[in-house]
């Protein structure tokens, strides 16, 4: 029977705390990466992801962009983004895991994809710190480690807030190093909103006006957002979206084309191949092929 679909590890695979609104994990890199080997292999994680990278070289590739592996590198993922790495045996750092259940008990009015760093849209997954920045970092999830590895009273209380702090401080750090898109607050709502509607009804085919609907908005006034902040329309955000599950698909299941294009609901194959190789220049197979 072909594998169908790409593993999704959930916090508790990672034996994170077991009152699940409260998931949280922290480890060394190295020891993260010894007591959990199907960690190598392609997957998508159910949760957030900050990774302090200390030592050590290779490649991490999340969602088809390859990034370089290299000390004082801090890496971002968000659930649902699949991602493997190639890495040097003296690879060594900090991962974390929280889900937003977690973050959220203590700060329930604050939205993730404000932090830059998980907002996917607009900016990239990876950061570069000085040997300042990291010793800052460090001593932080030091901290968190430490917290996580007893039993204190009012531990959660406490893992949240040094949590909320080592995200502050990778923000004010993300800030010099990349350029913030400077726009109005409700268009960034709205352009968080549009994403999880593409997350949730991306293999619906709906039409644009569905997405304008949801929000309140005329076609013409989402595009015209769209385009200021992303240069792109919405119906190629969609195509995207459409796009990067099928490229996922192809590389890391055993499906066959025809069995992809009905997943991503295309009925009719043969409009799929068209649309697949005219947005790639490769036909499924072609792109099969050369991932692989």
């Amino acid at each position: 029977m072909p594998k169908e679909q790409i593993p999704i590890y959930q916090i508790q695979d990672f034996k994170a705390q077991t009152q699940k609104e409260r998931y949280f994990y922290a480890s060394t890199l190295a020891k993260h990466l010894e007591e959990h080997l199907f960690a190598r292999e392609p997957h998508k994680h159910a949760f957030y992801i900050v990774l302090l990278l200390t030592q050590g070289s290779g490649t991490h590739t999340i969602d088809f962009k390859k990034y370089e592996v290299r000390p004082n590198t801090v890496f971002f993922m968000k659930p649902g983004q699949v991602h493997n790495w190639e890495l040097s045996d003296d690879a060594d750092g900090v991962i974390i895991f929280f889900t937003s259940e977690f973050y959220l008990q203590e700060f329930p009015h604050r939205k993730l994809y404000d932090f830059p760093f998980f907002n996917a849209l607009l900016y990239q997954p990876v950061l570069h710190v000085s040997e300042a920045g990291k010793s800052l970092l460090l001593q932080t999830c030091k901290a968190l480690q430490a917290e996580y590895a007893g039993k204190a009273l009012r531990r959660n209380e406490m893992l949240s807030c040094q949590l909320n702090v080592l995200l502050i401080q990778l923000t004010r750090i993300y800030s010099t190093r990349a350029e913030i898109v400077e726009m109005p607050g409700g268009e960034l709502v709205l352009l968080q909103a549009l994403e999880q509607l593409i997350e949730q009804h991306f293999k619906a085919h709906l039409p644009v006006t569905f997405y304008s609907e949801q929000l309140n908005l005329t076609t013409r006034h989402l595009n015209e957002i769209c385009k200021r902040s992303l240069g792109k329309t919405t119906t190629e955000l969609l195509q995207e979206r459409l796009l990067l599950e099928a490229q996922r698909l192809l590389v890391h299941s055993e499906l066959t084309s025809s069995q992809i294009a009905t997943e991503l609901g295309y009925f009719d194959t043969t409009y799929f191949f068209r649309f697949f190789k005219k947005h790639t220049g490769q036909t499924p197979e072609q792109f099969r092929s050369e991932a692989k």
